[in-house]
């Protein structure tokens, strides 16, 4: 049987493909998509089909589309940023994408997740799985993708550490305790509670403050501090490549400090939903998880937040989800 877990962000494009009780192989590509004729043309030699620079061209209602590539490269485009992205071309494409890059022509199982306040939603998970269910024509041919399940997105990166915790005390917080699982995304910022072992609905949630807000407002401040325009699609790419820099009107300036700085406002807003959405549950926290490409930038204030709990940030947080769908089957 071979598995797809595939993670659709509004930033990120995750992958993680193989048989169930191996090693997946992870991919991670920007999450750019549009009409192949947005793309501007590239001066000089041609990269190969495997550099992550490469679009992965798709066909979707009779037109060919570009993915898997840095949005800022798309002209006369707006990137989809609403509750309904599961629903646009821009999504389908970049499924389309992931399944390209599995290399596979039959896919028996699709795994995949939404924001929590849409996964509690049938009608959004059964949407996702039509979408997704089927068959799929592409410039090399066709792949058939027999079955989907569709899991609230922080659930991916609670099975990514289970699976890979090591530390018999840590197990053990995960395994009796109460963990509290922050996924900061592009778009939104998503916690699920799962005690021992079970998921709680009623205190998981979302929040929009996520790192869409954050880039817009450090993108923003740099241009106050410094000159020219925002560019919040540069920034978006230099921090998703782990820049220590970034050129703006000219200058070289740090990162860092302007974004802890600015996460410090945004992430105080998500924070107090997750408090209000915690208020009723009787559990005591103890252990928070941070996933996501925002989750450090966020935790700095998780710890004065719950006394005593455990705070382990995922490895190679960005992936953490798509690892954990996987293990969701395999």
């Amino acid at each position: 049987m071979l598995v797809a877990a595939i993670d659709v962000g509004y930033s990120n494009l995750k992958l993680a493909v193989g048989h169930p009780g191996s090693e997946p192989r992870v991919s991670v590509r920007p999450a750019g998509a549009a009409p192949l004729d947005r793309l501007g043309e590239r001066i000089g030699e041609t990269r190969p089909a495997a550099d992550p620079a490469t679009p992965i061209l798709v066909e979707i209602q009779g037109r060919r589309w570009a993915a898997g590539i840095e949005p800022a490269r798309f002209s006369g485009w707006a990137r989809s940023l609403h509750e309904d992205y599961a629903t646009t071309d821009a999504y389908l494409a970049l499924v389309k994408a992931a399944l390209v890059l599995t290399g596979e022509h039959a896919i028996e199982t699709v795994v995949t997740g939404l924001p929590v306040s849409q996964a509690n939603d049938p009608r959004r998970r059964d949407a996702v799985r039509r979408l997704i269910i089927g068959t799929h024509t592409h410039a090399r041919g066709v792949i058939e993708v027999g079955n989907v399940r569709v899991l609230p997105q922080p659930v991916g990166a609670y099975l990514d550490l289970v699976w890979c915790g090591t530390d018999p005390a840590l197990l053990d917080r995960i395994e009796t305790g109460a963990v509290l699982v922050l996924d900061a995304g592009f778009y939104s910022f998503d916690w699920a509670l799962i005690v021992a072992g079970e998921l709680r609905r009623a205190a998981s949630g979302t929040s929009l403050e996520a790192m869409s807000v954050l880039l817009e407002r450090a993108a923003r401040r740099l241009a106050d501090e410094h000159g020219g325009k925002p560019v919040p699609l540069g920034l978006e790419a230099a921090v998703r490549s782990g820049q220590p820099t970034f050129r703006q009107a000219g200058q070289v300036v740090p990162l860092a400090p302007v974004l802890t700085l600015v996460a410090r406002e945004v992430a105080a807003v998500a924070l107090e939903a997750l408090r209000q959405s915690l208020r009723r549950e009787s559990s005591n926290i103890d252990l928070v998880l941070l996933a996501g490409g925002g989750g450090e930038l966020y935790g700095a204030r998780v710890g004065s937040l719950f006394p005593g709990a455990s705070v382990v940030v995922s490895v190679h947080p960005v992936a953490a989800n798509v690892r954990g769908f996987f293990r969701h089957v395999a």
